[in-house]
Order: structure tokens, then sequence, then C-alpha cells
């Protein structure tokens, strides 16, 4: 992470070459012993973090120690300045969560709101770090953003990243997706044998055994026993074989529904409309799941 142990205070000072103005009034020290002088007055207007109260009084020549690094200062201390301020685009997680943490600390307004747009842009790759920070921070929307990219997982990854307060949340979210893949998902679309209503939740030589008994809802056929150019029983296999590798398939139902074997200009106009049918079906689902922020 950005951050790093504190230096020796034996260490000589360094000075950031971008906070060291002369008449700057308060003068603060990073973790790794870099001198940051920067004006009162900034820090008033653009931060509640650093109230006159709490910081030296003026003309006092103390120097404010800070938990962070001055990577993270260098950073965080532009904010508080009429200037163009960092984008941040190429900034790497490790340096941007613990300045989104800074951010919050000292409440810098113009860095947390950056911060919280990278760190919703980097949730598909860091998804548990970035639900810890939103729900540390109050940020609901992102926390619901981010809560459909953890379902897939494993739970002793999460309990590694996630706070002791949010796994049990985490799970009962999870358990919401699970009931979905197992009572709507796996269930038998309306193209197969209505007296078939078991939910499938099995291996591929199942599934086989399962689409060999199902005809079409439209023609009736059964492309294993007849060999018609309906090819539901085929379809229904290779979809069932999909969705059970996982709850997590439900977040990419393309893939679930995209069938290599059986070109798509070759499927019967019958076995389209079960197939988009059986989707509908799934995405109603989905859609009643709550977000995950309304378990916290």
């Amino acid at each position: 992470m950005g951050d790093s142990t504190s230096a020796p205070s034996n260490v000589p000072l360094a000075e950031s070459p971008l906070f060291n103005a002369s008449d700057a009034d308060v003068s603060f020290i990073s973790s790794d012993r870099t001198l940051f002088r920067v004006h009162r007055k900034n820090l008033e207007v653009c931060a509640e973090g650093f109230p006159p109260c709490e910081v030296a009084s003026p003309g006092s020549q103390e120097l404010i120690p800070l938990e962070e690094c001055s990577t993270i200062l260098e950073l965080l201390f532009q904010f508080i300045y009429p200037r163009r301020h960092p984008g941040l685009d190429t900034v790497t997680f490790d340096v941007l969560a613990p300045l989104a943490e800074a951010a919050e600390k000292y409440q810098v307004f113009p860095a947390m709101n950056i911060c919280h747009i990278r760190l919703r842009d980097m949730g598909k790759d860091h998804p548990v770090e970035v639900a810890a920070y939103a729900a540390k921070h109050d940020y609901p929307h992102l926390l619901g953003e981010i809560g459909p990219m953890m379902i897939s997982m494993p739970a002793v990854d999460v309990a590694d990243l996630l706070p002791p307060n949010l796994f049990r949340p985490w799970t009962r979210y999870v358990q919401e997706w699970v009931r979905i893949h197992q009572t709507i998902a796996l269930q038998l679309p309306t193209g197969g044998n209505p007296q078939v209503s078991s939910v499938w939740s099995g291996h591929s030589s199942q599934a086989n055994a399962v689409a060999q008994s199902q005809n079409c809802n439209y023609c009736g056929r059964n492309s294993y026993n007849h060999g018609s150019s309906c090819n539901w029983s085929q379809l229904i296999a290779a979809v069932l074989q999909n969705l059970a590798a996982g709850v997590h398939t439900l977040r990419a139902l393309d893939a679930v529904f995209n069938i290599p074997a059986v070109p798509k200009e070759s499927i019967p106009r019958c076995c389209e409309w079960d197939l988009a049918d059986w989707r509908r079906k799934i995405e109603a689902g989905i859609e009643t799941i709550p977000k995950f922020s309304t378990f916290v």
C-alpha cells in the first residue's frame, strides 16, 4: 500500500519539492520524515480534518506528525490549492486506496470525490477492498454496485479482506443470489417437460439425460429421439451445463446462453422463443435481489 512504516526520528528531514513555500504557516511531517509546509487558510477552506484548534497556532514552529507517507501527502495536499488537481488516472490501487482513506480522514473534499470515482472504476479488480471502503465511509450506491462482483469469490478470500462487520451481511447477500440460481435459473424452463419440476444442479451427463426427455413446447418434437430440426433438447442441456458452473454465471448470461456447438442462425424460432423466455425469467429474478447495502 502507499503508506509506509514510520521512519526513525533520527532520520534527517527531507523537504517536499511542491510544498515548501516560505510564507506557509503550518508544517507537517510524513511518516517517512518528509516536511510539508502548507497554508492554514487553504486547510480551513478545503478540509474539515484540519480545523485551526487542532493544528499549530499561528506563528508556531511546531512540526505536526501525520501517519501517512510522503507519497500520499504529496497527492493529498495538491487538492487544497486552487490549481489543476491530479486526475489520478495513472495512480495504482496501492496508492489510491490509502489516498482515499486519507481524504476521508482529513475531510479533504476535493480529493474525496475523485477518489470515490476512481475506486469505483477499480472495483472489478479489487471488489472486497472497495466494498470495505464504501461501507466504512457511507457510500451505499458504490456498495450496491460492487456487491454483485463479489458473489463468485471464495468465502475464505472474502473473510481475509472484508471487515468482520461486513462478512455476515455478505453471506446473506450471496444467499439471495444462490436462491435465484437454484429456484429460477436451474429450473427446467417452459420449453421442457412440465412433469419434471425438480431443480437441476448436476453434471453434464445429468444434463443430457434430463434434456433427452424434453420436447419442444411448440412443435412437440425432441431432437434426441426424433432427429428433427428442432434442437431444444440439445440447447437445454448446453445451457444447464453452463449454469451448473456456479452462482457467478448469473452475472454472465450472454456466455450462459451462447452455445458454440449450435450456431445461432440454425436455432429454430420456437427454440429462440423458449431460450429468450428462460433468460427473461432469470433476469427478472435477479432484479428482485436487494442491494448489498441493504444488508449492512
